[in-house]
Protein backbone atom coordinates (compact mmCIF):
# COMPACT_ATOMS: atom_id res chain seq x y z
CA UNK A 1 0.00 0.00 0.00
CA UNK A 2 1.07 3.42 -1.12
CA UNK A 3 0.35 6.79 0.26
CA UNK A 4 0.96 10.04 -1.05
CA UNK A 5 0.00 13.72 -1.78
CA UNK A 6 -0.66 15.16 -4.74
CA UNK A 7 -0.40 18.37 -5.51
CA UNK A 8 -2.10 19.78 -9.31
CA UNK A 9 -1.24 23.29 -10.63
CA UNK A 10 -2.49 25.06 -13.47
CA UNK A 11 -6.00 25.95 -14.79
CA UNK A 12 -7.51 23.06 -12.54
CA UNK A 13 -10.51 25.39 -10.72
CA UNK A 14 -13.93 25.96 -12.36
CA UNK A 15 -13.15 23.47 -15.03
CA UNK A 16 -14.55 20.17 -13.10
CA UNK A 17 -11.34 18.61 -12.08
CA UNK A 18 -12.97 17.69 -8.58
CA UNK A 19 -15.66 15.98 -9.68
CA UNK A 20 -12.82 14.42 -12.58
CA UNK A 21 -10.48 13.12 -9.77
CA UNK A 22 -13.51 11.52 -8.01
CA UNK A 23 -14.60 9.89 -11.05
CA UNK A 24 -10.92 8.71 -11.38
CA UNK A 25 -9.98 8.02 -7.74
CA UNK A 26 -13.24 5.32 -8.45
CA UNK A 27 -11.91 4.01 -11.24
CA UNK A 28 -8.58 3.68 -9.87
CA UNK A 29 -9.80 1.69 -6.60
CA UNK A 30 -8.14 4.99 -4.69
CA UNK A 31 -8.88 6.65 -1.09
CA UNK A 32 -8.15 9.09 0.54
CA UNK A 33 -9.73 13.02 -0.23
CA UNK A 34 -9.60 15.97 -2.78
CA UNK A 35 -10.08 19.95 -2.32
CA UNK A 36 -9.50 23.16 -3.32
CA UNK A 37 -7.05 25.62 -2.33
CA UNK A 38 -5.46 29.00 -3.65
CA UNK A 39 -2.22 26.85 -5.01
CA UNK A 40 -4.24 24.75 -6.95
CA UNK A 41 -5.88 21.44 -6.09
CA UNK A 42 -4.85 19.38 -3.49
CA UNK A 43 -5.08 15.18 -3.38
CA UNK A 44 -4.51 13.01 -0.42
CA UNK A 45 -4.19 9.21 -1.95
CA UNK A 46 -4.14 5.79 -0.60
CA UNK A 47 -4.06 3.11 -2.79
CA UNK A 48 -1.71 -0.06 -4.37
CA UNK A 49 1.16 1.61 -5.78
CA UNK A 50 0.39 0.76 -9.24
CA UNK A 51 -2.72 1.81 -9.18
CA UNK A 52 -1.50 4.99 -7.27
CA UNK A 53 0.60 5.48 -10.33
CA UNK A 54 -1.84 4.77 -12.80
CA UNK A 55 -4.46 7.64 -11.08
CA UNK A 56 -1.64 10.29 -11.18
CA UNK A 57 -0.96 9.53 -14.80
CA UNK A 58 -4.58 9.94 -15.60
CA UNK A 59 -4.67 13.43 -13.78
CA UNK A 60 -3.04 14.81 -16.31
CA UNK A 61 -3.67 12.34 -19.56
CA UNK A 62 -7.52 12.57 -18.92
CA UNK A 63 -7.87 15.95 -17.40
CA UNK A 64 -11.08 17.88 -18.52
CA UNK A 65 -10.99 19.94 -21.81
CA UNK A 66 -11.22 22.66 -20.08
CA UNK A 67 -8.46 22.64 -17.78
CA UNK A 68 -4.64 22.80 -18.16
CA UNK A 69 -2.68 20.86 -16.14
CA UNK A 70 1.07 22.16 -15.72
CA UNK A 71 2.49 20.01 -13.31
CA UNK A 72 1.60 17.01 -11.03
CA UNK A 73 3.63 16.58 -7.76
CA UNK A 74 3.64 13.61 -5.97
CA UNK A 75 5.30 13.14 -2.60
CA UNK A 76 5.16 9.99 -0.56
CA UNK A 77 3.74 10.59 3.04
CA UNK A 78 5.73 9.38 6.11
CA UNK A 79 4.55 6.76 8.58
CA UNK A 80 1.30 8.08 10.82
CA UNK A 81 1.60 11.61 8.50
CA UNK A 82 -2.43 10.68 7.83
CA UNK A 83 -5.79 9.90 8.80
CA UNK A 84 -6.52 6.52 8.98
CA UNK A 85 -9.93 7.05 8.01
CA UNK A 86 -8.87 8.14 5.15
CA UNK A 87 -7.84 4.88 3.63
CA UNK A 88 -12.37 4.20 3.45
CA UNK A 89 -13.57 5.83 0.45
CA UNK A 90 -12.80 8.86 -1.33
CA UNK A 91 -14.54 12.06 -0.99
CA UNK A 92 -14.24 15.56 -2.02
CA UNK A 93 -13.34 17.51 1.31
CA UNK A 94 -14.03 21.62 1.88
CA UNK A 95 -11.74 23.93 0.44
CA UNK A 96 -9.07 25.30 2.43
CA UNK A 97 -8.16 29.03 1.72
CA UNK A 98 -4.41 28.66 3.89
CA UNK A 99 -2.18 28.62 0.76
CA UNK A 100 -0.84 31.61 -1.35
CA UNK A 101 -3.36 32.54 -4.06
CA UNK A 102 -1.34 31.20 -7.46
CA UNK A 103 -3.66 28.74 -9.05
CA UNK A 104 -5.03 29.62 -12.86
CA UNK A 105 -8.76 30.81 -13.11
CA UNK A 106 -10.44 28.71 -16.06
CA UNK A 107 -12.25 31.74 -18.53
CA UNK A 108 -15.39 31.46 -19.29
CA UNK A 109 -16.17 28.64 -21.47
CA UNK A 110 -19.47 28.49 -23.76
CA UNK A 111 -22.53 26.67 -23.29
CA UNK A 112 -21.59 22.78 -24.34
CA UNK A 113 -23.21 20.99 -26.24
CA UNK A 114 -25.51 18.53 -23.66
CA UNK A 115 -26.19 21.91 -22.22
CA UNK A 116 -27.55 23.25 -25.47
CA UNK A 117 -29.81 20.18 -25.86
CA UNK A 118 -31.29 20.85 -22.79
CA UNK A 119 -32.08 24.19 -23.49
CA UNK A 120 -34.52 23.57 -26.02
CA UNK A 121 -35.67 20.11 -25.27
CA UNK A 122 -39.40 21.17 -23.95
CA UNK A 123 -39.54 17.77 -21.73
CA UNK A 124 -36.31 19.16 -19.45
CA UNK A 125 -37.17 21.38 -16.52
CA UNK A 126 -34.32 23.80 -17.62
CA UNK A 127 -35.99 24.66 -20.94
CA UNK A 128 -35.58 27.92 -22.55
CA UNK A 129 -33.84 29.00 -18.79
CA UNK A 130 -31.38 31.73 -19.74
CA UNK A 131 -28.51 30.68 -17.49
CA UNK A 132 -28.34 26.38 -17.79
CA UNK A 133 -24.33 25.45 -17.27
CA UNK A 134 -22.50 22.12 -15.87
CA UNK A 135 -19.02 21.43 -15.23
CA UNK A 136 -18.24 21.74 -18.58
CA UNK A 137 -19.15 25.09 -19.59
CA UNK A 138 -20.39 28.46 -18.42
CA UNK A 139 -18.86 31.46 -16.47
CA UNK A 140 -16.58 31.46 -14.95
CA UNK A 141 -13.64 34.37 -14.14
CA UNK A 142 -16.49 36.52 -14.70
CA UNK A 143 -18.02 35.86 -11.37
CA UNK A 144 -14.96 34.50 -9.39
CA UNK A 145 -14.70 37.18 -6.33
CA UNK A 146 -11.70 35.11 -4.75
CA UNK A 147 -10.14 32.14 -4.25
CA UNK A 148 -10.28 28.82 -4.42
CA UNK A 149 -13.22 28.63 -6.63
CA UNK A 150 -16.74 27.61 -4.76
CA UNK A 151 -19.95 28.81 -4.79
CA UNK A 152 -19.73 31.07 -2.20
CA UNK A 153 -16.63 33.10 -3.57
CA UNK A 154 -18.78 34.04 -6.74
CA UNK A 155 -21.62 36.15 -7.74
CA UNK A 156 -23.54 33.04 -7.09
CA UNK A 157 -23.58 33.17 -3.35
CA UNK A 158 -26.47 35.09 -3.68
CA UNK A 159 -28.56 32.37 -5.37
CA UNK A 160 -28.92 29.01 -2.62
CA UNK A 161 -29.83 25.91 -4.44
CA UNK A 162 -33.09 24.62 -4.75
CA UNK A 163 -33.03 20.65 -3.44
CA UNK A 164 -33.13 19.69 -7.11
CA UNK A 165 -30.08 21.43 -8.10
CA UNK A 166 -28.39 20.59 -4.84
CA UNK A 167 -28.94 16.66 -5.43
CA UNK A 168 -27.28 17.36 -8.53
CA UNK A 169 -24.52 18.92 -7.01
CA UNK A 170 -23.78 16.37 -4.81
CA UNK A 171 -24.34 12.96 -6.90
CA UNK A 172 -20.69 12.12 -8.55
CA UNK A 173 -22.69 10.83 -11.34
CA UNK A 174 -24.20 13.66 -12.33
CA UNK A 175 -22.75 16.33 -14.73
CA UNK A 176 -23.65 19.15 -12.37
CA UNK A 177 -21.49 17.27 -9.56
CA UNK A 178 -19.82 20.58 -7.99
CA UNK A 179 -20.97 22.76 -10.87
CA UNK A 180 -20.39 26.46 -8.89
CA UNK A 181 -22.98 28.33 -10.86
CA UNK A 182 -25.44 25.20 -11.07
CA UNK A 183 -28.68 26.71 -10.95
CA UNK A 184 -32.43 26.89 -12.73
CA UNK A 185 -35.94 29.19 -12.83
CA UNK A 186 -36.50 28.03 -9.54
CA UNK A 187 -33.25 29.04 -7.27
CA UNK A 188 -31.02 31.20 -9.96
CA UNK A 189 -30.68 34.54 -11.78
CA UNK A 190 -33.21 35.82 -14.29
CA UNK A 191 -33.36 37.76 -16.79
CA UNK A 192 -34.97 41.22 -16.61
CA UNK A 193 -36.57 43.98 -19.01
CA UNK A 194 -36.35 47.79 -18.91
CA UNK A 195 -38.06 49.85 -22.10
CA UNK A 196 -37.78 53.21 -22.79
CA UNK A 197 -41.34 54.79 -23.01
CA UNK A 198 -41.86 56.40 -25.88
CA UNK A 199 -38.18 56.91 -26.76
CA UNK A 200 -37.81 58.77 -22.80
CA UNK A 201 -36.48 56.61 -20.00
CA UNK A 202 -36.70 59.33 -18.19
CA UNK A 203 -33.38 59.38 -16.41
CA UNK A 204 -34.89 56.68 -14.08
CA UNK A 205 -32.16 54.29 -13.42
CA UNK A 206 -34.49 52.49 -10.78
CA UNK A 207 -37.46 51.94 -13.09
CA UNK A 208 -39.32 48.55 -12.09
CA UNK A 209 -38.11 46.19 -14.91
CA UNK A 210 -39.64 42.85 -15.99
CA UNK A 211 -38.16 39.58 -14.01
CA UNK A 212 -38.16 36.26 -16.27
CA UNK A 213 -38.76 34.53 -12.94
CA UNK A 214 -40.92 31.64 -14.81
CA UNK A 215 -40.23 29.92 -18.26
CA UNK A 216 -43.60 31.90 -19.88
CA UNK A 217 -42.10 35.13 -18.33
CA UNK A 218 -38.49 34.65 -19.33
CA UNK A 219 -39.58 33.64 -22.89
CA UNK A 220 -41.89 36.96 -23.26
CA UNK A 221 -38.97 39.07 -22.23
CA UNK A 222 -37.05 37.55 -25.31
CA UNK A 223 -40.05 37.69 -27.23
CA UNK A 224 -40.27 41.64 -26.66
CA UNK A 225 -36.52 41.97 -27.21
CA UNK A 226 -36.71 40.30 -30.44
CA UNK A 227 -39.97 42.64 -31.86
CA UNK A 228 -38.06 45.79 -30.50
CA UNK A 229 -34.86 44.50 -32.72
CA UNK A 230 -37.08 43.38 -35.48
CA UNK A 231 -38.89 47.40 -35.62
CA UNK A 232 -35.52 48.60 -35.37
CA UNK A 233 -35.01 49.51 -32.08
CA UNK A 234 -31.67 48.95 -30.60
CA UNK A 235 -31.38 47.12 -27.36
CA UNK A 236 -28.53 46.76 -24.45
CA UNK A 237 -27.87 43.15 -23.85
CA UNK A 238 -25.99 41.77 -20.99
CA UNK A 239 -23.53 39.31 -21.36
CA UNK A 240 -20.57 37.31 -19.85
CA UNK A 241 -17.97 40.49 -19.32
CA UNK A 242 -20.37 43.09 -20.09
CA UNK A 243 -23.12 44.53 -22.21
CA UNK A 244 -23.60 44.34 -25.97
CA UNK A 245 -25.23 46.96 -27.88
CA UNK A 246 -27.56 44.79 -30.48
CA UNK A 247 -29.48 45.52 -33.20
CA UNK A 248 -30.83 44.20 -36.87
CA UNK A 249 -27.32 44.03 -39.21
CA UNK A 250 -29.37 44.11 -42.16
CA UNK A 251 -31.30 47.31 -41.16
CA UNK A 252 -29.49 50.03 -42.59
CA UNK A 253 -31.26 52.31 -40.25
CA UNK A 254 -31.17 51.00 -37.29
CA UNK A 255 -27.05 50.23 -38.33
CA UNK A 256 -26.74 53.95 -38.98
CA UNK A 257 -28.72 55.19 -35.84
CA UNK A 258 -26.53 52.96 -33.60
CA UNK A 259 -23.41 54.45 -35.16
CA UNK A 260 -24.45 57.96 -34.56
CA UNK A 261 -25.29 57.20 -31.13
CA UNK A 262 -22.85 55.29 -29.83
CA UNK A 263 -20.75 57.80 -31.64
CA UNK A 264 -18.99 55.55 -33.72
CA UNK A 265 -18.13 56.55 -37.24
CA UNK A 266 -15.97 53.97 -38.82
CA UNK A 267 -14.85 51.29 -37.04
CA UNK A 268 -16.56 47.60 -38.22
CA UNK A 269 -19.27 46.17 -36.14
CA UNK A 270 -19.11 42.37 -34.99
CA UNK A 271 -22.14 40.18 -36.10
CA UNK A 272 -23.58 37.66 -34.00
CA UNK A 273 -25.50 34.50 -36.33
CA UNK A 274 -27.17 31.47 -34.73
CA UNK A 275 -24.83 28.93 -36.50
CA UNK A 276 -22.13 28.06 -38.99
CA UNK A 277 -24.02 27.61 -41.47
CA UNK A 278 -25.22 30.76 -41.51
CA UNK A 279 -21.25 32.06 -40.99
CA UNK A 280 -20.99 30.50 -44.20
CA UNK A 281 -23.73 32.51 -46.03
CA UNK A 282 -21.66 35.83 -45.12
CA UNK A 283 -17.97 34.50 -45.56
CA UNK A 284 -15.34 32.01 -46.47
CA UNK A 285 -14.37 29.62 -43.67
CA UNK A 286 -11.58 27.31 -43.66
CA UNK A 287 -11.47 24.31 -41.15
CA UNK A 288 -9.50 26.62 -38.36
CA UNK A 289 -11.58 29.41 -38.34
CA UNK A 290 -14.80 26.70 -38.27
CA UNK A 291 -13.24 25.52 -35.12
CA UNK A 292 -12.42 29.26 -33.34
CA UNK A 293 -16.04 29.90 -34.47
CA UNK A 294 -17.83 26.87 -32.90
CA UNK A 295 -15.12 26.13 -30.34
CA UNK A 296 -15.36 26.45 -26.57
CA UNK A 297 -13.82 30.25 -26.69
CA UNK A 298 -16.05 31.37 -29.55
CA UNK A 299 -13.90 34.68 -30.05
CA UNK A 300 -15.19 37.25 -32.99
CA UNK A 301 -13.21 36.01 -36.17
CA UNK A 302 -12.53 37.99 -38.80
CA UNK A 303 -13.59 36.26 -42.16
CA UNK A 304 -13.56 36.70 -45.71
CA UNK A 305 -16.46 38.47 -46.73
CA UNK A 306 -18.73 36.97 -49.38
CA UNK A 307 -20.40 38.41 -52.43
CA UNK A 308 -23.99 38.34 -52.44
CA UNK A 309 -24.28 37.50 -56.18
CA UNK A 310 -20.68 37.31 -57.52
CA UNK A 311 -18.75 35.51 -60.29
CA UNK A 312 -15.88 33.92 -57.69
CA UNK A 313 -18.11 30.78 -56.60
CA UNK A 314 -20.08 32.92 -54.04
CA UNK A 315 -23.60 31.32 -53.67
CA UNK A 316 -26.84 33.67 -54.19
CA UNK A 317 -28.06 32.07 -51.09
CA UNK A 318 -25.44 34.84 -49.54
CA UNK A 319 -26.68 36.91 -46.44
CA UNK A 320 -27.47 40.26 -47.14
CA UNK A 321 -26.08 42.83 -44.23
CA UNK A 322 -26.49 46.66 -44.02
CA UNK A 323 -23.92 48.01 -45.84
CA UNK A 324 -23.00 50.43 -42.64
CA UNK A 325 -21.80 47.19 -41.01
CA UNK A 326 -18.31 47.56 -42.22
CA UNK A 327 -18.62 49.02 -45.23
CA UNK A 328 -16.55 48.14 -47.79
CA UNK A 329 -14.07 46.25 -46.41
CA UNK A 330 -12.72 42.45 -47.61
CA UNK A 331 -13.60 41.48 -43.79
CA UNK A 332 -16.02 40.85 -41.29
CA UNK A 333 -16.38 40.19 -37.73
CA UNK A 334 -18.58 37.12 -36.56
CA UNK A 335 -19.24 35.33 -33.77
CA UNK A 336 -21.66 32.30 -32.81
CA UNK A 337 -23.63 32.58 -29.74
CA UNK A 338 -21.66 31.48 -26.46
CA UNK A 339 -24.47 32.46 -24.04
CA UNK A 340 -27.42 30.27 -23.17
CA UNK A 341 -29.42 33.42 -23.60
CA UNK A 342 -27.24 34.73 -26.85
CA UNK A 343 -28.85 31.38 -27.98
CA UNK A 344 -32.46 31.64 -27.15
CA UNK A 345 -31.96 35.23 -29.00
CA UNK A 346 -30.87 34.13 -31.87
CA UNK A 347 -33.06 31.11 -32.08
CA UNK A 348 -36.82 34.10 -31.69
CA UNK A 349 -34.36 35.88 -33.86
CA UNK A 350 -34.90 33.91 -36.75
CA UNK A 351 -38.72 33.42 -36.11
CA UNK A 352 -38.62 36.93 -36.94
CA UNK A 353 -36.76 36.95 -40.13
CA UNK A 354 -33.40 37.97 -38.35
CA UNK A 355 -30.18 35.83 -39.41
CA UNK A 356 -27.77 38.06 -37.63
CA UNK A 357 -27.60 40.54 -35.41
CA UNK A 358 -24.95 43.45 -34.51
CA UNK A 359 -23.15 42.65 -31.18
CA UNK A 360 -20.90 45.72 -30.58
CA UNK A 361 -19.43 46.83 -26.87
CA UNK A 362 -22.44 48.25 -24.67
CA UNK A 363 -20.67 51.94 -24.02
CA UNK A 364 -20.68 55.34 -25.29
CA UNK A 365 -17.38 55.73 -27.63
CA UNK A 366 -14.05 55.74 -25.81
CA UNK A 367 -16.03 54.83 -22.37
CA UNK A 368 -15.44 51.50 -20.51
CA UNK A 369 -17.88 48.52 -21.37
CA UNK A 370 -20.45 48.73 -19.24
CA UNK A 371 -21.07 45.68 -16.52
CA UNK A 372 -23.30 46.93 -13.95
CA UNK A 373 -27.53 47.02 -14.97
CA UNK A 374 -28.35 50.20 -13.42
CA UNK A 375 -25.29 52.27 -14.36
CA UNK A 376 -25.99 50.91 -18.07
CA UNK A 377 -29.44 51.65 -17.83
CA UNK A 378 -27.98 55.41 -16.73
CA UNK A 379 -25.63 55.64 -19.09
CA UNK A 380 -27.26 53.91 -22.72
CA UNK A 381 -30.88 53.55 -22.42
CA UNK A 382 -31.39 57.05 -20.06
CA UNK A 383 -28.66 58.97 -22.60
CA UNK A 384 -30.45 57.48 -25.13
CA UNK A 385 -28.15 55.16 -27.01
CA UNK A 386 -30.43 52.49 -25.90
CA UNK A 387 -33.97 52.04 -26.26
CA UNK A 388 -34.00 49.24 -23.72
CA UNK A 389 -32.11 46.72 -21.83
CA UNK A 390 -31.83 43.26 -21.21
CA UNK A 391 -30.42 42.88 -17.82
CA UNK A 392 -30.30 39.98 -15.33
CA UNK A 393 -29.40 39.96 -11.15
CA UNK A 394 -26.57 37.97 -11.62
CA UNK A 395 -23.24 40.45 -11.10
CA UNK A 396 -20.51 40.61 -13.08
CA UNK A 397 -17.43 41.01 -11.39
CA UNK A 398 -14.49 41.28 -13.82
CA UNK A 399 -14.88 43.55 -17.02
CA UNK A 400 -14.23 41.79 -19.98
CA UNK A 401 -15.16 42.45 -23.94
CA UNK A 402 -14.86 39.76 -26.41
CA UNK A 403 -11.73 38.43 -27.85
CA UNK A 404 -10.98 39.28 -31.86
CA UNK A 405 -8.72 36.51 -34.04
CA UNK A 406 -7.97 35.77 -37.18
CA UNK A 407 -6.44 32.80 -39.18
CA UNK A 408 -3.24 33.50 -40.70
CA UNK A 409 -1.79 30.63 -42.69
CA UNK A 410 -3.33 28.35 -40.33
CA UNK A 411 -2.05 30.22 -36.77
CA UNK A 412 -4.28 31.78 -34.87
CA UNK A 413 -3.55 35.33 -34.17
CA UNK A 414 -4.86 37.31 -31.33
CA UNK A 415 -6.26 40.54 -32.46
CA UNK A 416 -7.90 41.48 -28.84
CA UNK A 417 -7.35 38.93 -26.33
CA UNK A 418 -10.16 38.97 -23.93
CA UNK A 419 -12.95 37.07 -23.08
CA UNK A 420 -12.10 33.26 -22.97
CA UNK A 421 -8.84 33.57 -23.37
CA UNK A 422 -8.02 36.12 -20.25
CA UNK A 423 -6.56 35.37 -17.83
CA UNK A 424 -4.39 31.93 -19.13
CA UNK A 425 -0.96 33.67 -18.67
CA UNK A 426 1.77 33.32 -21.56
CA UNK A 427 5.00 32.22 -20.69
CA UNK A 428 7.79 34.45 -20.44
CA UNK A 429 11.48 34.45 -20.80
CA UNK A 430 13.73 34.73 -17.76
CA UNK A 431 15.44 37.75 -17.23
CA UNK A 432 18.41 37.84 -15.01
CA UNK A 433 17.87 40.61 -12.10
CA UNK A 434 13.78 41.22 -13.76
CA UNK A 435 11.05 42.08 -10.81
CA UNK A 436 9.19 39.03 -10.56
CA UNK A 437 6.08 40.46 -10.19
CA UNK A 438 5.92 43.71 -12.28
CA UNK A 439 2.11 45.78 -13.45
CA UNK A 440 2.44 47.12 -16.97
CA UNK A 441 -0.52 49.35 -18.31
CA UNK A 442 -0.47 49.86 -21.81
CA UNK A 443 -2.06 52.11 -24.18
CA UNK A 444 -4.99 54.39 -22.39
CA UNK A 445 -6.46 54.25 -25.79
CA UNK A 446 -6.81 50.21 -25.48
CA UNK A 447 -6.84 49.92 -21.79
CA UNK A 448 -4.25 46.24 -21.87
CA UNK A 449 -3.42 45.15 -18.53
CA UNK A 450 -1.03 42.72 -17.97
CA UNK A 451 0.88 41.33 -15.19
CA UNK A 452 3.92 39.19 -14.58
CA UNK A 453 4.43 37.15 -11.65
CA UNK A 454 6.46 33.34 -10.96
CA UNK A 455 4.35 30.25 -11.76
CA UNK A 456 5.39 27.05 -11.07
CA UNK A 457 8.70 25.82 -10.95
CA UNK A 458 10.03 29.68 -10.88
CA UNK A 459 8.79 30.05 -14.64
CA UNK A 460 7.76 33.45 -15.27
CA UNK A 461 4.31 33.99 -17.26
CA UNK A 462 2.40 37.07 -17.82
CA UNK A 463 -1.60 37.75 -17.58
CA UNK A 464 -2.32 40.00 -20.16
CA UNK A 465 -6.18 41.34 -21.24
CA UNK A 466 -7.25 44.26 -23.07
CA UNK A 467 -10.27 45.20 -21.20
CA UNK A 468 -11.07 47.44 -24.12
CA UNK A 469 -11.17 51.30 -25.24
CA UNK A 470 -11.26 53.63 -23.09
CA UNK A 471 -10.61 57.25 -23.09
CA UNK A 472 -11.76 57.88 -19.66
CA UNK A 473 -9.64 57.74 -16.10
CA UNK A 474 -8.99 54.27 -15.36
CA UNK A 475 -7.31 53.37 -11.98
CA UNK A 476 -4.70 50.80 -11.54
CA UNK A 477 -7.80 48.55 -10.00
CA UNK A 478 -9.04 48.00 -13.04
CA UNK A 479 -5.74 44.95 -13.12
CA UNK A 480 -8.84 43.24 -11.67
CA UNK A 481 -9.69 42.16 -15.13
CA UNK A 482 -5.89 40.38 -15.52
CA UNK A 483 -5.60 38.99 -11.96
CA UNK A 484 -8.94 38.80 -10.72
CA UNK A 485 -10.63 40.25 -7.12
CA UNK A 486 -7.91 38.85 -4.21
CA UNK A 487 -6.93 35.97 -6.91
CA UNK A 488 -3.33 36.88 -6.24
CA UNK A 489 -1.41 37.33 -3.20
CA UNK A 490 1.46 39.27 -4.26
CA UNK A 491 1.72 42.89 -4.57
CA UNK A 492 3.21 44.85 -7.67
CA UNK A 493 7.23 45.41 -7.11
CA UNK A 494 7.85 47.69 -10.48
CA UNK A 495 5.34 49.62 -12.89
CA UNK A 496 5.02 50.10 -16.26
CA UNK A 497 3.07 52.71 -18.68
CA UNK A 498 3.72 53.99 -22.10
CA UNK A 499 4.64 57.74 -22.14
CA UNK A 500 2.98 59.11 -25.15
CA UNK A 501 -0.50 60.82 -24.69
CA UNK A 502 -1.31 58.64 -21.16
CA UNK A 503 -1.99 61.36 -19.05
CA UNK A 504 -4.72 59.78 -17.29
CA UNK A 505 -3.01 56.12 -17.25
CA UNK A 506 -0.18 57.91 -16.12
CA UNK A 507 -1.85 59.81 -12.86
CA UNK A 508 -3.07 56.48 -11.59
CA UNK A 509 0.11 54.35 -12.21
CA UNK A 510 1.67 57.24 -10.05
CA UNK A 511 -1.33 56.96 -7.30
CA UNK A 512 -1.02 53.25 -7.74
CA UNK A 513 3.24 53.95 -6.92
CA UNK A 514 2.72 56.17 -4.17
CA UNK A 515 0.35 54.03 -1.97
CA UNK A 516 2.37 50.96 -2.63
CA UNK A 517 5.62 52.32 -2.30
CA UNK A 518 7.34 50.77 0.24
CA UNK A 519 6.31 47.60 -1.88
CA UNK A 520 7.32 49.26 -5.38
CA UNK A 521 11.00 48.64 -6.17
CA UNK A 522 10.71 50.64 -9.60
CA UNK A 523 8.62 52.69 -11.48
CA UNK A 524 9.14 52.68 -15.56
CA UNK A 525 8.68 55.08 -18.02
CA UNK A 526 8.23 52.84 -21.16
CA UNK A 527 7.72 53.84 -25.09
CA UNK A 528 6.64 50.47 -26.43
CA UNK A 529 5.63 49.85 -30.07
CA UNK A 530 3.91 46.72 -28.89
CA UNK A 531 2.88 44.07 -26.61
CA UNK A 532 3.80 40.80 -25.31
CA UNK A 533 1.52 38.82 -27.87
CA UNK A 534 3.36 40.55 -30.61
CA UNK A 535 5.87 37.81 -31.09
CA UNK A 536 4.07 37.49 -34.74
CA UNK A 537 2.42 40.83 -36.39
CA UNK A 538 -0.92 41.93 -35.92
CA UNK A 539 -3.48 42.57 -38.28
CA UNK A 540 -4.77 46.29 -39.62
CA UNK A 541 -8.22 45.64 -39.02
CA UNK A 542 -9.99 45.45 -35.34
CA UNK A 543 -14.21 45.45 -34.71
CA UNK A 544 -16.08 46.37 -32.02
Amino acid sequence: MRHAHIHVTGIVQGVGMRPFVYREAMAHGICGWVLNAGDGVHIEAHALSESLDEFVDALSEHAPAASRVEHVEVVDLAPGNWDAANEQGFRIVASQDQTAHTTLVSPDIATCNDCLRELFDPTDRRYHYPFINCTNCGPRFTIIRSLPYDRAATSMDCFPMCPRCAAEYADPLDRRFHAQPDACFDCGPHITWREAVNGDACGNSSATPAVGTTREASDAIIERCVELLASGGIVAIKGLGGFHLSCDAANEQAVAELRRRKRRSNKPLAVMVRSLADAGRLCHIDDAERDLLAGSIRPIVLLRRRAVCGNDGDSSDALVLAPSVARDLPELGVMLPYTPLQHLLLAAAASHGMHALVMTSGNLSEEPIETDDDLAWEHLVAAGIADALLGNDRAILSRYDDSVVRVVDGAVMPVRRARGYAPQPLPLPALDGAPSFVLACGPQQKATIALTREGPNSLLRCDLCEAGACDCRLTVGDAAVVNGHGLGDEDSKACAFELAGEELKQKSVHEHAARERDGIDALVHADIAGDARRGARDGDMEVE
